[in-house]
């Protein structure tokens, strides 16, 4: 009898100890799965970075070919202090980024504004930057465009980078408009510098950017939204997390941060009053 009954009491136990284990983990992952990213980063000597194009954020120098911008300059930072650990880049597009981090394609993403909707699958770091979301209008067109209620009418048609926190803004507040969506911040500026958009919807330190090379547009002063801009992992990484806070108020207290943002010209605010 006692012979007949071990098996029973063998897989009994080992269902216990299936749903113990289940429960501790939150989820039959494995290990790798479980791993925090510092801890992957160190062990392996590389930091996966994702990216999408958005000048002077990131973007391909033309001369050298390589990624440039504040956020690889930040970047490089951040594998340095990591104990200069190799930086592979991971090109993706805002519409898609978020799902990237997701899936574990890359261990980090900067810069990338804060939204409600993508705080819902992905955590991000203590912000680096906060500046106004607004519309580049052509100078023709500024008595036509006075106020954002200007904006917010069916005849007006908006162009904004696909998936971008722009994009997310315009489709919540400007509900009459009509929003014309680009892959790239390059063509959605251009659709409306070539009158197939009739206002250009971005970010402060793009806005500012733009202006250098457009002289025939300007800036609507004030903001339809403010945009922060953070480092986003996937969440439950409390420990890289933490990590990154750490060296972000680093960077700040250091001046590190704001050298950075000033080689290219930008600021840490930016607002349009």
């Amino acid at each position: 009898m006692r012979k007949k009954g071990l098996p029973g009491l063998v897989l009994l136990l080992g269902l216990i100890l299936c749903v113990f284990l289940t429960l501790f983990n939150g989820s039959p992952a494995t290990a790798a799965d479980q791993e925090s990213a510092l801890h992957r980063i160190q062990r392996t000597g590389i930091v996966r970075v994702g990216y999408a194009l958005w000048f002077p954020w990131t973007y391909v120098d033309e001369k050298t070919k390589k990624i440039s911008g504040i956020g690889p300059d930040v970047i490089e930072e951040l594998a340095k202090a990591l104990g200069d650990v190799k930086i592979e880049w991971v090109a993706d597009t805002w519409g898609t980024i978020v799902a990237g981090i997701q899936a574990n394609k890359f261990d980090v993403v900067y810069p990338l504004s804060v939204t409600l909707t993508r705080s819902l699958t992905v955590a991000y770091s203590d912000d680096t930057m906060k500046e106004a979301q607004t519309f580049l209008i052509r100078k023709k067109d500024v008595g036509k465009f006075k106020t954002f209620e200007d904006v917010n009418q069916p005849s007006v048609k908006a162009s904004v980078t696909l998936g971008s926190s722009s994009d997310v803004a315009l489709t919540k507040v400007f509900n009459k408009s009509e929003i014309v969506r680009f892959k790239t911040s390059p063509e959605a500026l251009m659709a409306m510098a070539l009158g197939k958009a009739d206002v250009y919807a971005s970010t402060g330190s793009a806005i500012v950017d733009a202006l250098k090379s457009h002289p025939d547009l300007t800036v609507m002063k004030g903001s339809f939204a403010l945009n922060k801009n953070s480092m986003a992992i996937r969440q439950g990484d409390q420990t890289f997390l933490n990590w990154l806070n750490l060296f972000i108020a680093d960077m700040k207290e250091t001046g590190t941060l704001d050298r950075i943002f000033k080689k290219y010209g930008a600021k840490r605010e930016i607002f349009f009053d």
